[in-house]
């Protein structure tokens, strides 16, 4: 004989009071094997599964046949949000500490921390030390960005970058995006506009640099745009700026001899600044595993973008920046600063 509904509903009460005496015995990283696989997923979908909202005329039907089930869901949503985001801090300066999905390292967690319950700056916690992270890029539509795409900060390198940028310009924090908008919306093709753009708000990079300097001659056959000062270390990385409009790919979304003679440039500089170190010192220019950020190129199709990722992995000392990039770079620098700022 078939079970009732309410045998099932008294069956499954037995079932939910043991899976929460395990939850409570079994350890962090067991608990992460039983609900981290799927496992969450699907409980949460057994409860309201939102595929099923195409099955209805409306959200507002679908929501109105499973009104009980949504509101079980919101619930959820209301007891995560306000028994596991801790505030911390001194008083009056204090902040909410929030869990976060994404956990890359073995050794760390990662955190949100801000104004609100899980919101605010990324954080990470390693070491005995918390950092901060600056996006490096948006992601595209269905992609998800990677630990590749984020650079952590440490609270001492964030307060060191955001004074050295100039009081006037953090009243008005969106003049370099609304500048590098109008550069390419206006279709300016001249490099030096887009190095004198980089060259004024060094920190739209992400905080990388406490200052940028131009044509630092490494010898008279190399002679890089740029070269930012880190901020965490005083050691020197490449920067090289070309045009928006710089043709980067084929019709077959083959790189064009164009981009591969910059890539090409951007790899001389780095081997040669690793070649001639003691040189290089000596002229009062100081390199230590260095990067260069090559920026090129406008609307790259998203098959052409992939070919460069290639690249990437091979030399991961070059970050190809295309203008979109810049343009996040830009936008995820404008809102750590306010961040920031507002724990101040």
């Amino acid at each position: 004989m078939m079970p009732t509904n309410q045998e099932k509903v008294e069956k499954g009460k037995l079932i939910i009071e043991e899976l929460s005496l395990i939850l409570r015995e079994i350890s962090d990283s067991e608990v992460a094997e039983l609900l981290g696989t799927g496992g969450l997923d699907n409980l949460l979908k057994s409860i309201l599964d939102p595929s099923r909202v195409r099955a209805y005329p409306s959200v507002a039907e679908f929501l109105l046949a499973n009104r009980h089930r949504a509101a079980l869901l919101a619930l959820v949503r209301h007891a995560l949000t306000w028994n596991y985001s801790f505030k911390a801090g001194k008083p009056g300066r204090e902040a909410f500490v929030s869990p976060h999905f994404i956990q890359w390292f073995p050794d760390g967690v990662m955190f949100l921390e801000g104004q609100e319950p899980f919101i605010g700056l990324i954080g990470l916690y390693r070491n005995g030390e918390a950092r901060y992270a600056v996006a490096t890029r948006d992601a595209r539509a269905g992609e998800e960005l990677g630990q590749a795409d984020m650079q952590f900060l440490s609270p001492e390198d964030a307060k060191s970058s955001l004074k050295t940028i100039p009081p006037e310009q953090i009243t008005d924090l969106e003049k370099p995006l609304r500048e590098l908008r109008e550069l390419l919306e206006g279709g300016q093709a001249e490099e030096s506009k887009y190095q004198e753009l980089i060259q004024k708000y060094p920190w739209i990079l992400g905080f990388e640099y406490e200052k940028i300097q131009d044509h630092r001659k490494l010898d008279d056959k190399n002679i890089p745009d740029f070269t930012g000062v880190r901020v965490r270390d005083r050691y020197r990385d490449i920067i090289e700026i070309k045009s928006p409009f710089i043709s980067v790919s084929r019709k077959n979304a083959e790189l064009t001899s164009e981009f591969n003679d910059a890539w090409n440039q951007a790899e001389r500089y780095l081997n040669f600044v690793k070649e001639e170190n003691d040189y290089l010192r000596r002229k009062g220019l100081n390199f230590d595993r260095p990067r260069c950020f090559l920026i090129a190129g406008y609307r790259i199709p998203a098959e052409t973008l992939d070919r460069i990722r290639g690249k990437e992995k091979l030399n991961p000392a070059i970050l190809f920046l295309s203008y979109e990039n810049l343009e996040a770079y830009t936008r995820n620098a404008i809102k750590f600063v306010r961040d920031l700022r507002s724990q101040a």
